[in-house]
């Protein structure tokens, strides 16, 4: 699992890239879903997901009997879960002093699995 789609009330919302070779620690990084909108940003999930510049993350990754889980977090201090089951479906939630925002997530080419 390489990449994973963050979803915002039905709308694509990002990319999460993540670095090879699979280890509990890796690199990863929000891209732009190339099926955006404009208005996507000016919500409180893009703004949460793109606050700044294009940023790269430690993340922690984990294979679970579930599928996957990866957590990291941003240079704002929000922490992101992302938890993928092994449909290659799941959630993402990101939190910051009790405040939460959440979506849906999937890996579009899955894990080789």
């Amino acid at each position: 699992m390489n990449i994973i789609v963050l979803m915002t009330a039905g709308a694509p919302l990002a990319i999460l890239g993540l670095s090879t070779p699979v280890a509990p620690q890796r690199d990863c990084i929000f891209m732009i879903h190339p099926q955006t909108i404009s208005a996507v940003f000016e919500g409180k999930e893009g703004k949460i997901v793109f606050p700044d510049r294009p940023t790269e993350y430690r993340c922690s990754y984990a294979k679970t009997k579930r599928g996957a889980d990866i957590a990291f977090t941003n240079q704002n201090g929000w922490r992101f879960e992302v938890r993928i089951g092994r449909g290659d479906e799941g959630s993402w939630t990101a939190s910051l002093a009790g405040e939460t925002v959440s979506g849906r997530a999937f890996s579009p080419v899955g894990d080789g699995k």
